[in-house]
């Protein structure tokens, strides 16, 4: 049985809750109109849109997307209501949209500001919203809609994958998932969620298949339970993830002077010139294939550190499947839940 501990109460906060210039207080049940946070403009990787927000560079990610970017679509052919993070800010003085890069829609809300008016915030903002998430590549397409590759999981907008952002909740609101699979090391956790005892600390228990999560209750227990599960998963890929690799090295001839486990946002690994390897904890929500070839890419750089016909003659040595599994990669992300991006 393997227990972690809770160590952080909720959701980091942002730099960026608060709207550049003077925004007047407001009562919480008398919040002024949302305001939505810069459209990120993949075209030329800056930030131009409805409010600018100085400082802040989080909504930005360039390079998706091409000359349809700035055409909104038709309601009917983004699902409705996005999948969405809501978070509570202290700082916040009127609800704030945010394109978070690879997570999607967040809406930042006052203290006090009730949940149950977040579906009209969105209906009032909805062609801000389209907009932005299919500039970002984040739009997901309503099931059957035409254009969505049937049978391949992606959508029809920029090749995002339909299953990212899993785990919905009541209102599109994400929620703690009740199982995780971790296709990799072929292993599959239901979560059970218990209520937190008063004077106890927030824990997340592993026994046997189950993860028994002692929480507290509503949207703050939400953000504590995805720091622990965060810590669990990290926990998992150290002791599955290091051996494999171990395993392969040993298979294949290579050498490397240790492993190290990471939650990077853009790589799936990386190795160093001093032959550490780091591997992203992600890779256990990866088909196993996929994960291997990961590790064995890694391993590659252990011998040639950069990308040049040698290195791929030996990868492809090793791996006579790398060029499908590249390719598969490329929507890699889908795989991953939400709440461990």
């Amino acid at each position: 049985m393997r227990r972690f501990a809770g160590i952080r109460s909720g959701w980091p906060e942002s730099a960026s809750d608060t709207v550049s210039g003077a925004v007047p207080d407001a009562a919480p049940d008398a919040v002024p109109d949302a305001v939505p946070d810069a459209v990120p403009n993949v075209m030329s990787g800056i930030v131009s849109g409805v409010v600018p927000d100085t400082g802040n560079d989080s909504g930005r990610e360039a390079g998706r997307g091409d000359g349809d970017a700035d055409v909104v679509p038709s309601p009917c052919d983004v699902a409705w209501p996005p999948r969405h993070d809501v978070r509570t800010s202290p700082r916040a003085r009127r609800v704030r949209l945010r394109i978070v890069p690879r997570r999607g829609l967040e809406v930042v809300i006052p203290p006090g500001f009730s949940a149950t008016r977040i579906p009209e915030v969105l209906e009032r903002h909805r062609t801000w919203i389209v907009r932005a998430l299919l500039r970002a590549g984040l739009a997901e397409a309503v099931p059957g809609a035409d254009g969505a590759a049937e049978g391949s999981g992606v959508g029809a907008f920029h090749g995002m994958p339909s299953g990212v952002g899993a785990f919905l909740g009541p209102g599109g609101i994400r929620s703690v998932p009740g199982e995780v699979l971790l296709p990799a090391v072929q292993a599959r956790y239901a979560v059970v969620r218990a209520p937190l005892a008063p004077g106890m600390r927030p824990e997340l228990r592993e026994v046997d298949a189950a993860l028994r999560l002692r929480v507290p209750e509503g949207g703050a227990g939400d953000g504590v339970a995805v720091d622990l599960l965060r810590d669990w998963l990290r926990a998992v890929a150290r002791r599955r993830l290091a051996p494999w690799l171990h395993g392969l090295a040993v298979e294949h001839g290579f050498h490397y002077q240790r492993c190290v486990v990471r939650m990077q946002q853009t790589r799936w690994g990386s190795c160093s010139t001093r032959g550490t390897i780091s591997c992203n904890a992600s890779l256990l929500f990866l088909p196993r294939e996929l994960a291997r070839h990961v590790l064995l890419h890694e391993l590659c750089h252990t011998v040639h550190m950069d990308h040049s016909p040698r290195f791929h003659a030996l990868l492809d040595a090793v791996d006579p499947d790398a060029a499908l599994w590249r390719e598969g990669l490329r929507s890699g992300w889908s795989h991953v839940p939400w709440w461990a991006r």
